[in-house]
Formats: C-alpha cells, sequence, structure tokens
C-alpha cells in the first residue's frame, strides 16, 4: 500500500503534507488537483510531515488536497539520440511543445 497524506501548508512551490505512513527523500508523489496529478518530490521529511516541491503551477490547491506518494525516486532514461533533444527537469521533449 503506498503513503497517501493531506496538504497542511502551501508556499509558493513548496507543499506541506501530513502523510499517513512512510516516506523517502527524494520521493515522487502526486497531488490530485480537480482530476489532474501534479508531480511533486519530497525534499524534506519532519516526524509526520513531508515537505515537496511541486513541479508545476500551484495554483488552486488548498490545504486537505489528496496528495499520493508512489515509493519510487525521480528517475531519466537515457539512451541514443538524448543529447540531441531538449527536456525539461520532467523529460517533456521541449521541442514538441507549443507555447514556450
Amino acid at each position: 500500500m503506498n503513503t497517501k497524506g493531506k496538504i497542511t501548508g502551501i508556499i509558493s512551490n513548496l507543499v506541506m503534507v501530513e502523510c499517513d505512513g512512510p516516506v523517502s527523500q527524494n520521493e515522487i508523489c502526486y497531488i490530485i488537483h480537480s482530476g489532474i496529478k501534479l508531480m511533486a518530490e519530497v525534499i524534506r521529511i519532519g516526524k509526520k510531515t513531508a515537505y515537496i516541491q511541486v513541479f508545476e503551477s500551484t495554483r488552486g490547491i488548498k490545504t486537505g488536497t489528496a496528495v499520493e506518494f508512489t515509493g519510487h525516486m525521480l528517475e531519466a532514461t537515457l539512451g541514443p539520440g538524448i543529447l540531441s533533444k531538449n527536456f525539461d527537469g520532467l523529460m517533456h521533449d521541449l521541442d514538441k511543445m507549443t507555447g514556450i
């Protein structure tokens, strides 16, 4: 069973989450906001509080919002051709994105 939590505080892209189980440093989690999963990473751990950095906009997120922890660290697949492409920190291909 993956750990779950609820948001207790928000300061820009830093979000404090009260957890119902164990979490790890650098673990990936998702904030469930309006049916969309916003990716974040655990950057600090307190007793029952995880401090997470959200990689996307936190606009509209409120205290009490659900968070799911994955139990996995942030990772990127490396292979042939990766040096000739442009990616952001979440491995989105910037050459294929519009409006940047």
